[in-house]
């Protein structure tokens, strides 16, 4: 690492962030990419991270999401460096159920996979008023991987973004959180908004990676982004010295930890 890139990581780490995309388990296509509760420790000891938005891989591509679930809350019992969301899958009978238990038993948001479990984005819908309800923020992953790389037995598919635009009109109030979004695609999901995306829609960062201009722009609207790094999935320095790099400290703290604090209740 360069002695720029090493003062780089020095500012982002003075910031004291928030990572809204982590995860705890194996991705099965990349034997380095897994993390257990310490290997998410040191990851935040590394970027100097003050708070994790967690859930397990396993609930993306087990027989059901409750096992991941309960896995998730089971290993991060205890510290408050993570935040737990439950994944959940509303095409399951009991999906609410297992969402109250999940509540009750300390996750404090959720997650939503369509293009992994393989479902209509409409169905989101009801995930979306449930959670309303409760008082619970909403984060919808869109991709974890790039299309051009993913591995031919991945059961993932890349979300169109027509479809994700009828979701937010349909529930314009309703807090969401886009992962896995790329600039590109956020230019065309605005423009499918009319370029009126409502105040509560957020995006993450982890799949905006590119030259330093790009981070700049970020900055002309600072609140709609969130720091995320998809760990271990992706390599999370890339994102945090692009920031680092281009942007003014109001900017920073509002896109590293002000939009993460302000959709959790």
């Amino acid at each position: 690492m360069t002695a720029e890139a090493r003062r780089l990581l020095a500012r982002f780490r003075d910031l004291g962030a928030t990572d809204t995309t982590c995860f705890l388990g194996q991705w099965p296509y990349r034997l380095g990419a897994s993390a257990d509760a310490d290997a998410l420790r040191g990851h935040a000891d590394r970027l100097g991270l003050r708070t994790l938005w967690v859930s397990h891989l396993a609930s993306l591509f087990g027989f059901d999401t409750r096992t991941g679930n309960e896995a998730a809350l089971a290993a991060c019992a205890d510290d408050p460096l993570f935040r737990v969301f439950a994944t959940v899958d509303p095409r399951d009978s009991d999906w609410t159920r297992e969402l109250d238990d999940l509540t009750a038993g300390g996750a404090v948001g959720v997650r939503v996979a369509p293009g992994f479990h393989r479902y209509d984005v409409a169905l989101v819908g009801a995930v979306l008023d449930a959670c309303a309800e409760r008082g619970l923020p909403v984060q919808l992953i869109a991709r974890l991987d790039d299309a051009r790389v993913r591995h031919p037995l991945s059961p993932a598919v890349d979300l169109e973004l027509h479809r994700l635009a009828d979701l937010v009109r349909s529930r314009p109030s309703a807090p969401l959180l886009l992962s896995g979004l790329n600039r590109a695609d956020w230019t065309e999901l605005n423009r499918h908004l009319g370029d009126a995306a409502p105040p509560a829609l957020r995006l993450d960062l982890w799949h905006v990676n590119g030259p330093t201009p790009v981070a700049e722009r970020l900055g002309d609207d600072p609140d709609r982004w969130a720091f995320g790094t998809a760990f271990p999935v992706q390599t999370p320095e890339a994102t945090a010295l692009q920031l680092a790099a281009a942007l003014a400290p109001l900017a920073l703290t509002a896109i590293t930890s002000g939009t993460a604090a302000g959709a959790l209740p």
